[in-house]
């Protein structure tokens, strides 16, 4: 059976969970590299997820001619 993609919600309070671990820093140094390296995972997946869905409602609103509404600003 396939693995399930965490949902973006699942995904920032695990990225969470980690920021707290390494606030921590009780733990051995090769676990705080580990935490660190699925957190920075985690928000390089998110990162391209947030850009697909910019992309495909920039898309959406382009489809209409007569649509006023612009397009959401990411900044």
């Amino acid at each position: 059976m396939a693995k399930k993609t965490p949902t973006i919600d699942e995904q920032l309070r695990r990225l969470e969970e980690i920021r707290q671990q390494l606030e921590a820093a009780d733990r051995p140094i090769e676990e705080l590299v580990a935490l660190y390296e699925e957190g920075m995972a985690i928000a390089t997946r998110l990162r391209e997820h947030l850009a697909s869905i910019r992309q495909r409602i920039i898309t959406i609103g382009g489809q209409d001619e007569h649509n006023d509404i612009a397009p959401p600003s990411v900044d």
